[in-house]
């Protein structure tokens, strides 16, 4: 028999003792749960990247319990839920969205409230409401017996953006940037496909510092040190990276920036 498997994803960065609190919970309740470190350094607060990267990732472990916490709302009146997947994985975590594509992509069909604990902390549902859940579903309590039956129909959605593409040009929200700068928009690959926009194009990458010179590639090595490339990352999603330095940086885009790449006119005769 495989081993119960959680996964976690927060915002309370990497090195942080309230990543070792869910940790302790978990193990507490069984030495034998596999717990996989999704990510720890989400932006602070920033739930709609912490849902994108939950839902690509939990791709890879579809019938783990997945404990998502970015939860800038704890304390308040949103849900805390725990969601039964289509292959028998689990999320549980805050209903604001985090959950959201996640549910849609890996098909929740049951779901749960969790109710607060008399005697619990107000500002640590990850520790003191969340971790239990997960640890239970694990280790194979039922879905049914954590809370009250809600309609998975009615987790909180999040809306990401559409980029709007045109020939030559793909203009898309900034979703976020990794730790070497490298900057991931809300657009597919089919954005520069369809914009005509190949490898070896040069382009101009207008965002909130200005306009820069570009070329579309296929990874960093296609320029030069210090240039910047536009490329399909890893995760299928249009990037920004500076070969050797810190793309975000250069042309001043966080989260929710709107960010143009566009071919570069020909020069007058």
């Amino acid at each position: 028999m495989s081993p119960p498997v959680v996964t976690l994803l927060t915002d309370f960065g990497p090195y942080s003792e309230h990543v070792g609190a869910l940790h302790a919970v978990l193990v507490g309740a069984d030495p034998r749960i596999v717990r996989v470190d999704l990510a720890h350094d989400i932006p602070r607060g920033d739930i709609r990247f912490a849902a994108v990267v939950l839902e690509r990732l939990a791709r890879r472990l579809p019938a783990a319990v997945h404990l998502a916490v970015v939860d800038p709302g704890v304390g308040t009146a949103r849900r805390g839920l725990a969601v039964r997947l289509a292959d028998g994985g689990a999320l549980v975590g805050p209903d604001n969205g985090l959950l959201g594509p996640a549910a849609t992509a890996l098909g929740a069909v049951a779901a749960v409230v969790l109710p607060a604990h008399p005697g619990t902390a107000a500002t640590f549902d990850g520790r003191d409401l969340f971790a239990p859940a997960a640890a239970r579903l694990a280790l194979g309590d039922a879905l049914e017996d954590l809370g009250t039956g809600v309609d998975p129909a009615g987790i909180a959605a999040l809306v990401v953006p559409e980029p709007e593409v045109a020939p030559g040009r793909v203009r898309a929200e900034v979703l976020g940037s990794d730790r070497f700068g490298n900057v991931q928009l809300a657009a597919r690959a089919g954005a520069l496909e369809q914009a005509g926009l190949r490898p070896g194009a040069r382009v101009q990458i207008a965002g909130p510092a200005g306009r820069h010179a570009g070329t579309v590639g296929r990874t960093f090595g296609d320029v030069a040190p210090g240039s910047l490339v536009v490329y399909v990352d890893s995760h299928g999603q249009v990037a920004l990276a500076e070969r050797g330095g810190d793309a975000a940086s250069r042309l001043g885009a966080r989260a929710g920036d709107i960010i143009t790449v566009a071919v570069t006119p020909a020069p007058a005769p």
